[in-house]
């Protein structure tokens, strides 16, 4: 394990844009896991754990703590379970339960970051969330130095959330474990999926990878995190108001609420979309999503953001909430 300085994040994100870590060091098991920790500790100095990078925004003045990098790796299957390490990538994991024609995961095809992160935000897509499928979490509790293991019950999964996102700095996520199906039914509840007829496996994730060309940015020519805000849940008081204004406003059901579609009051609503600050701008083809040109600044994606937040809490009264993490 080597600890290095001043090493840029910006090649570490989908963003691409932000500042230096003052240190910075990769893990591939738990015994360096524990000594970064350790290091960390006797430097009085902060830390953030690093996955894929694909949900946060690092500051252009970078941080001035210590960077740990996740890279602890293997796929094996197990009692019926298959068992993938934090730091594999998380799109060559549905791509290798794919071509073993295991079912389950397919709908979350093309989601960047690591395996370690899927759960932090319980990645969902296309009529999929990963806690349909997820069994068990196995993760570092870095306050009591312990190795520990969740039930997906435990996880506390809820719309892009979960206990590990709600207590960050506490747990380590190291591997999580799936049940997939060997017999599975294709999942076409997402309206673009229902003119599949009987796909297989594999139309159903290059259908999904077809989706999402269209409504992402190219990440070879600029940066994003992917969907920038979540979906406001509002009452259904509060539903109904805005579809009295917006009759043909998209809704869905929620746990405690109904969710709507942010995309569509950026677009419809606000006329928001293609939006600029600096070289940061809402995504032509779909306002959740912000798009960087390289050369940007994490203070323009910041400025955008906020004005976005602005906006829909001036004339429409809705708060809405970052999805991605600034660092």
């Amino acid at each position: 394990m080597t600890i290095e300085e001043n090493i840029l994040l910006a090649p570490l994100t989908t963003f691409k844009i932000g500042g230096p870590a003052r240190f910075f060091v990769r893990v591939k098991n738990i015994d360096e896991l524990r000594e970064a920790l350790a290091f960390a500790k006797e430097k009085n100095i902060s830390f953030f754990i690093l996955g894929g990078g694909s949900n946060i925004l690092v500051r252009d003045e970078g941080f001035p703590g210590l960077v740990i990098k996740i890279e602890i790796g293997g796929i094996e299957e197990k009692d019926g379970l298959l068992i993938a390490g934090a730091g594999e990538e998380w799109d060559a994991l549905v791509l290798y339960v794919v071509k073993k024609n295991l079912w389950g995961i397919e709908n979350l095809s093309g989601i960047p970051g690591s395996v370690g992160a899927a759960p932090v935000q319980n990645i969902g897509a296309y009529g999929a969330e990963l806690k349909e499928t997820l069994s068990f979490v196995e993760a570092f509790d870095m306050s009591r130095g312990l190795i520990v293991r969740f039930s997906n019950a435990e996880c506390g999964f809820g719309y892009r959330t979960s206990m590990f996102k709600k207590e960050p700095g506490r747990f380590c996520i190291t591997s999580v474990e799936l049940k997939l199906s060997k017999n599975g039914v294709p999942n076409l509840s997402y309206r673009d999926l229902q003119g599949l007829k009987n796909p297989s496996l594999l139309l159903v994730r290059e259908a999904v990878l077809g989706i999402r060309a269209k409504k992402f940015p190219d990440l070879t020519q600029e940066g994003t995190a992917g969907s920038f805000f979540l979906n406001p849940i509002v009452s259904k008081e509060k539903t109904e108001e805005l579809l009295r204004r917006f009759p043909q406003l998209l809704k869905f059901p929620a746990e405690n609420g109904v969710k709507i579609s942010l995309a569509w009051l950026l677009d419809r609503a606000l006329k928001l979309k293609g939006t600029k600050r600096g070289s940061a701008r809402l995504f032509e083809r779909q306002p959740l999503v912000i798009a960087a040109k390289r050369g940007a600044r994490a203070g323009d994606v910041r400025e955008l953001a906020e004005f976005v937040a602005s906006r829909m809490r001036e004339e429409l009264k809705i708060e809405i909430e970052p999805e991605v993490r600034i660092l």
